[in-house]
C-alpha cells in the first residue's frame, strides 16, 4: 500500500508539472522545423501570450530561449518572462525554446570558419524561423537571445554577425571570445563599429561564475570585461557584467531576472512617467507628451510599443480619483476625455462605456448617461465569453447606476 501511495503521488506530481498554467502566457507546444540552411531538423517549442489572438495591434518581440534541453534553467527563464510580463514589466513576448542536442551543440555554436555551423544556425533564426513566424503571428523586428555556456558564445557570435536582426544577447557563463578567439573578438569589433549608425539601443548583458566554486569561464569572462571597460564604446550599446559566488550551471537563474528587468526598465516605468505628465499638466490631458513619450520607447527597443488598456485605464483612474486635488473642477473631464479615446481603440469593452455612463449620470446629464449605460449592457450580452453569473452580476451594477 505504501509503494502504491508513493508511485500515486509521483504520478501527480509529475502531470500536476506538464499542466502548470502561466498567468500571462499560453501552455507551450512543440514543433519540429527543418532547416535547408543546416541540412537538419531543429526542435522547438513555442511559448505565445495568452491574448495573442484579441490583441491584434501588437507586435511581438521574439525571445529565443537557447539549450530548451537544459530543463531546469529552462523552466525557470520561462517562469521569469511570465512574472515580469504579469507585473507588466516587460511586454507579452513570444518564446522560442531550442534544443541544442549534445552531439550538435558544439557543431551549432561554432563559426563555420571554425569548421561549425554558426552561421548557417544564424540563418535559421533570421531567414527559416523568422519567416515561419511570421506567417502566423505579428511579430516585431526585436530579437533577443538568452544562452547558457556554449549557447551564450553563440549568442555573443550571433549579435555581432548579424545586428540589423538582433538585438541584444544574455549571454551566462559566456567566455565570448572563446578562450581567446581572435576571429570573435575581430567580429565583435566589428558590431562596435556598425551598430553607432543604427537609431536603436543594443543589449548586451553576460554574467560568470566564479572559478573557486566551480565556473571556470571566470577568466576569460574577466577578460571581456576589461576589454570593454578598455573600449569608447557606442552610446547605444548598453551593457552590464555580473558575477556571482556560485558554479557553472547557476549563472543562467541568476542572470535572466535581472538583465530583462534592465533592459526593458524604461518598458515597466512608462505609466509613472505618464502620471507625471499629467500631473505637471493641470490644464489640458498631454496627448503629446504621451506620445512622445511612446515614440521614444519604440525608438530605443526597435519596436512598435502603443498605449494600451493599462495605461487608458491608469491615466483614467489618476483624473477621476484626484487624490491630490490638482485637477480640480476639470477632473471628470478629463477623465471622459481619457475613456473616450479608450473605446476608440477598444470599442468592445463594456467597462469603458459603463463608466463614461457614470460620469454622465453624476454631472446629470442623464440622456448621454444612459446612451453609455445602456450600450454597456448591449455589449455584455454580445459577450459570449461572460459567464451567466458575472452577466447578471455586472447588468445589475450597471442598472443601478441609471437610478
Amino acid at each position: 500500500m505504501k509503494t502504491y501511495c508513493i508511485f500515486f503521488f509521483l504520478i501527480v506530481v509529475k502531470y500536476s508539472a506538464l499542466a502548470q498554467e502561466y498567468s500571462s502566457y499560453k501552455q507551450p507546444f512543440q514543433l519540429n522545423l527543418y532547416s535547408e540552411t543546416l541540412n537538419d531538423s531543429v526542435s522547438l517549442e513555442i511559448t505565445l501570450p495568452k491574448g495573442i489572438k484579441n490583441n491584434t495591434d501588437a507586435e511581438y518581440p521574439i525571445i529565443y530561449l537557447l539549450d530548451k534541453q537544459n530543463q531546469n534553467n529552462y523552466k525557470y527563464n520561462l517562469n521569469t518572462i511570465d512574472y515580469l510580463t504579469s507585473l507588466l514589466w516587460m511586454p507579452e513576448a513570444i518564446v522560442v525554446g531550442i534544443t541544442f542536442p549534445w552531439k550538435k551543440r558544439n557543431k551549432w555554436t561554432n563559426p563555420n570558419i571554425s569548421g561549425g555551423k554558426a552561421d548557417d544556425f544564424i540563418i535559421f533564426l533570421e531567414k527559416e524561423l523568422n519567416n515561419e513566424l511570421k506567417k502566423n503571428y505579428s511579430i516585431s523586428n526585436f530579437n533577443l537571445l538568452i544562452g547558457h555556456s556554449r549557447t551564450a558564445i553563440f549568442s555573443s557570435y550571433a549579435l555581432s554577425k548579424s545586428p540589423d536582426f538582433f538585438n541584444g544577447a544574455i549571454a551566462n557563463s559566456v567566455s565570448n571570445f572563446d578562450f581567446g578567439d581572435k576571429q570573435q573578438q575581430a567580429q565583435f569589433e566589428f558590431f562596435l563599429n556598425k551598430i553607432p549608425s543604427i537609431p536603436h539601443k543594443y543589449f548586451y548583458y553576460f554574467s560568470v561564475g566564479e572559478q573557486s566554486y566551480g565556473d571556470l569561464h571566470e577568466t576569460a569572462v574577466d577578460t571581456l570585461n576589461s576589454y570593454l571597460i578598455s573600449k569608447d564604446l557606442p552610446k547605444n550599446l548598453e551593457w552590464r557584467y555580473y558575477k556571482y559566488k556560485v558554479t557553472h550551471n547557476l549563472t543562467p537563474g541568476l542572470t535572466a531576472s535581472r538583465a530583462l528587468s534592465e533592459i526593458f526598465k524604461d518598458y515597466g516605468r512608462r505609466i509613472d512617467i505618464c502620471f507625471n505628465l499629467a500631473k505637471a499638466s493641470k490644464n489640458k490631458v498631454p496627448w503629446n507628451g504621451f506620445q512622445e513619450l511612446y515614440s521614444s520607447l519604440s525608438s530605443e527597443l526597435g519596436f512598435k510599443i502603443l498605449p494600451s488598456e493599462l495605461f487608458y485605464n491608469s491615466i483614467a483612474s489618476e483624473y477621476y480619483n484626484d487624490y491630490d486635488n490638482i485637477y480640480g473642477t476639470k477632473k471628470l473631464n478629463f477623465t471622459l476625455e481619457v475613456l473616450v479615446k479608450a473605446i476608440e481603440k477598444y470599442p468592445k469593452d463594456f467597462s469603458y462605456f459603463s463608466w463614461i455612463g457614470e460620469i454622465y449620470m453624476t454631472q446629470k446629464d442623464y440622456e448621454k448617461g444612459l446612451l453609455f449605460l445602456n450600450k454597456s449592457i448591449e455589449l455584455i450580452n454580445n459577450d459570449k465569453s461572460i459567464s451567466k453569473s458575472d452577466r447578471i452580476s455586472y447588468i445589475e451594477e450597471i442598472e443601478a447606476l441609471k437610478n
